[in-house]
């Protein structure tokens, strides 16, 4: 039943992969990898509630996963509600699940959710609004193409344990207030600015595939970006494709190092065999977009965050 409702909004469910950007994508492969068998993967996680909700004879499933790191970093129970399937196009019955969910779901007090949802699924946005979740960050998808990619070059390195204590300074100083962590009046600032710190602490020791900051005389290692490969999606998905994840630089001693770093790690990724390259800002963030449109960046989609709290 589940499949059946994955297929029936298939076109609209598609811009869920991350990797729907594509400008000629093939479509099967996303979708299944990205779609059809990463939710038959959630239906076995231990971690992941499947609630079923029946209105007027239409079914609706809500997809929830229990992120237990998070939960014990805030002290508070988060979750992620990863997908709202259904077949149907009545809205009103939609709205009506979709209350019926948030009721059940959040009956006990101090309970966190997000969800992240493209641009395309309006209806299950409208209706999450209708129902109490609230807007927190609209955040966008940008794509380089790597193959002919060209651009001045920049002396970087990778990060060393002895970098770490410059780059968590860095994480909690260049505070973005628009992104989902600092735009959340649930969060104290503070602690939210010490878990983009822990967050580069742990990609430097491995939670991300690589972590450049600059190696030029003079300049501290007051800037960082971070990439994950990807490896393991290429065959799946058809391309070859790498992603730009946590980027800081200061503003007093790096200035201008944003350009160097993302122009730095589009070579690395080309490097080790990508094609294509994906990050994504805050539609706030003109400075990085410009950046990104000034080295050949391309938009590629859009997603809302909400969220919701007992």
């Amino acid at each position: 039943m589940i499949l059946d409702l994955i297929f029936a909004r298939k076109e609209i469910l598609y811009h869920y992969s991350p990797f729907s950007f594509f400008p000629k994508p093939d479509k099967e492969k996303i979708f299944q990898h990205s779609l059809v068998n990463e939710i038959e993967k959630y239906l076995v996680d231990e971690t992941v509630q499947t609630l079923q909700i029946d209105v007027l004879g239409e079914q609706h499933f809500f997809i929830v996963k229990f992120l237990k790191w998070d939960s014990d970093y805030f002290n508070l129970p988060t979750y992620k509600l990863l997908y709202v399937l259904y077949a149907h196009k009545d809205y009103k019955i939609l709205k009506s699940a979709t209350k019926i969910f948030v009721q059940d779901f959040f009956k006990e007090k101090d309970k966190y959710c997000f969800s992240e949802i493209p641009s395309e699924d309006i209806f299950t946005i409208q209706a999450l609004n209708e129902s109490g979740f609230k807007l927190v960050e609209n955040r966008l998808t940008y794509y380089l193409d790597l193959k002919k990619y060209s651009y001045e070059r920049y002396d970087v390195r990778s990060a060393v344990l002895e970098d770490i204590p410059n780059l968590k300074r860095v994480a909690r100083e260049m505070r973005n207030d628009y992104d989902r962590f600092h735009a959340e009046t649930v969060f104290d600032l503070s602690k939210a600015d010490e878990f983009l710190a822990t967050y580069i602490e742990e990609s430097v020791k491995g939670f991300s595939d690589f972590t450049m900051v600059p190696s030029t005389t003079g300049v501290p290692s007051d800037a960082f970006l971070t990439a994950n490969y990807l490896f393991n999606d290429w065959d799946a998905i058809g391309e070859k494709v790498s992603k730009m994840v946590l980027s800081s630089v200061s503003s007093e001693t790096c200035k201008g190092w944003y350009l160097k770093l993302i122009s730095e790690m589009a070579y690395h990724l080309k490097s080790i065999g990508a094609e294509y390259a994906f990050m994504h800002p805050a539609t706030t963030n003109r400075a990085v977009i410009h950046t990104y449109e000034k080295l050949g960046c391309k938009y590629g989609k859009c997603i809302h965050i909400l969220t919701f709290t007992s």
